[in-house]
């Protein structure tokens, strides 16, 4: 916030009027585990990318077809992870790898053996500056905060805990695991059928005049 308000003031007396969880992911909790509202907008776009200006009933039917499309590539996904035996998902992989590499730069002291803590110095990378990051594998916290939105341990636990003999593969949260993966697209879709093959509505529709009345003010007063 400090480093906003030099920026931009109105920014900054906009987002000091707003609950930090609401907007950040330094103060989530980990709710979102890394997902912010942009990036769950851009992806609902790509999926339905050339549907905005279509016809009602041809977004409805582009749709369908999107959604059925992206579940069977995410369905055949799930297989090749299940025949290359992945623990978890592709993401969490990359993630836990990427940080695994990363934590054979750091060093690691022992604090507290009851609460598993630890002091872990990043090292090997001055460019970036070095720091200090505090690990307590007991609460599963990291000053980092990165174990905490992400749910993917960061390279200061991965490190912590292999210095107290523990396996850093067992803390990544049960959601990436493939079978959690696979559960998510278990869903089916059947197949529609011609307009001719439908079953007679049960409802019917009726124009509402006083929705249309009110539009149609709208559009004059816009125009005086």
């Amino acid at each position: 916030m400090e480093a906003i308000k030099p920026k931009n003031i109105l920014v900054h007396r906009y987002l000091a009027g707003i609950e930090k969880e609401k907007w950040s992911l330094a103060h989530d909790g980990g709710w979102r585990r890394g997902v912010m509202t942009t990036n769950m907008s851009e992806c609902l776009n790509s999926v339905l990318k050339g549907a905005r200006r279509l016809p009602i009933s041809a977004i409805l039917h582009l749709t369908l077809l999107r959604c059925v499309q992206y579940f069977i590539a995410c369905v055949s996904t799930g297989g090749r992870m299940v025949q290359e035996n992945q623990l978890w998902s592709d993401y969490a992989c990359r993630k836990y790898d990427k940080w695994a590499r990363k934590s054979t730069e750091h060093r690691v002291a022992k604090f507290d053996v009851r609460e598993q803590s630890a002091s872990v110095a990043t090292v090997g990378r001055p460019s970036r500056g070095q720091h200090m990051q505090v690990v307590k594998l007991s609460t599963m916290d990291c000053s980092c905060g990165k174990w905490t939105i992400f749910g993917i341990q960061c390279s200061h636990v991965i490190c912590t805990a292999k210095w107290y003999s523990l396996d850093p593969t067992t803390l990544v949260q049960p959601w990436y695991n493939i079978s959690e993966y696979l559960a998510t697209y278990e869903g089916r879709f059947q197949p529609l059928a011609d307009e001719r093959y439908w079953d007679p509505p049960t409802f019917e529709l009726h124009h509402n005049p006083v929705r249309r009345e009110k539009e149609e003010l709208v559009e004059i007063e816009q125009l005086d």
